[in-house]
């Protein structure tokens, strides 16, 4: 079958090419990562900003790493910190962003390479491009659900901590004490009866634990809102289903291997992954399967944000 070639440029000069369907043929979902809809974002600036973007999530991952390696007080092993939703979510994060950027610039510098030069300048580049795409490549769909997969981690991360992680205590805030996903420690605030300690406590010990937690607790939220929006012209998921389920499916996984690590490390991901601390094997069930509902939920907040940047792109 006849090959749509991923490193051809998208077709048309209006902008509204890249998300409308009126020619016969849609463009591949790899050139669409690497290519925004909207005129300010050319190639070149996006290649940049992308560039830019990658390089602060490896530096502050870095710095995230050491934030909990030394700078959190826990009894526990620090093998317990690869099994972490939030390193999970950076890690996936990291790659994801690590792919489109590589596919930007190259599409932007080598749109054309040689399949048969064997030199190793041309053998990196061609490993860097987007990837070639056939009509019946299952790959699309692989990228597809990646892509979806990573942001709807992104999201519950965010979401898990500001609606249950800190409103039960089980948070990272200074106040009381030093904790980690799953130390499970009371929090007050001044008052002694509100567990929201106040926002002056955070910033009490310095300026690293306040870049931390905004990092692990805000940014991934807000990278996924930046991407969905302004950085790539990819459609809403199709098929929907087969997104729905596939994403359920790997919170369910998650779930699977914070289990492990809990056997590993002694150390539970979340609070309420442990039987001894939520009181029953049903409440753990319970919790587990409205962790694997949230991604649903979020599934749909993402697909209602790629849609709104598609309206949005057409009308521009």
């Amino acid at each position: 079958m006849e090959r749509v070639l991923e490193r051809a440029p998208l077709l048309g000069n209006r902008q509204q090419d890249e998300e409308s369907q009126v020619t016969g043929a849609d463009h591949p979902i790899f050139l669409r990562a690497a290519h925004s809809p909207w005129r300010p974002l050319n190639q070149n600036v996006l290649g940049y900003v992308r560039a830019a973007l990658l390089a602060y999530m490896i530096a502050a991952g870095g710095m995230l790493l050491d934030y909990k390696i030394k700078h959190r007080d826990d009894e526990h092993t620090n093998w317990r910190i690869p099994f972490q939703f939030s390193t999970v979510t950076w890690f996936l994060l990291i790659l994801y962003h690590l792919m489109v950027t590589a596919w930007t610039i190259t599409h932007m510098h080598w749109p054309d390479t040689d399949a048969n030069d064997t030199r190793w300048e041309s053998r990196l580049i061609r490993f860097m491009s987007p990837p070639e795409q056939t009509s019946d490549d299952r790959r699309r769909f692989y990228f597809s659900l990646f892509y979806t997969v990573t942001h709807v981690f992104a999201l519950m991360n965010v979401m898990i901590y500001w609606t249950i992680m800190v409103p039960s205590g089980h948070s990272h805030w200074p106040s009381g004490g030093s904790g980690e996903e799953g130390l499970y420690m009371v929090m007050n605030a001044d008052d002694g009866n509100s567990k929201f300690p106040p926002f002056k406590d955070v910033f009490s010990e310095g300026w690293f634990k306040p870049f931390s937690l905004f990092n692990l607790y805000v940014f991934p939220a807000l990278v996924t809102v930046i991407e969905s929006l302004f950085m790539n012209s990819m459609r809403r998921q199709e098929p929907v289903p087969s997104h729905l389920f596939g994403t359920m499916g790997s919170a369910a996984l998650y779930l699977a291997y914070g289990a492990i690590g809990k056997l590993l490390t002694g150390h539970s991901p979340f609070f309420w992954m442990d039987e001894a601390v939520v009181g029953s094997k049903e409440k753990v069930a319970g919790y587990c399967t409205g962790f694997v509902c949230m991604a649903a939920a979020m599934f749909s907040m993402l697909y209602g944000l790629i849609g709104m940047r598609e309206n949005a792109s057409r009308a521009h």
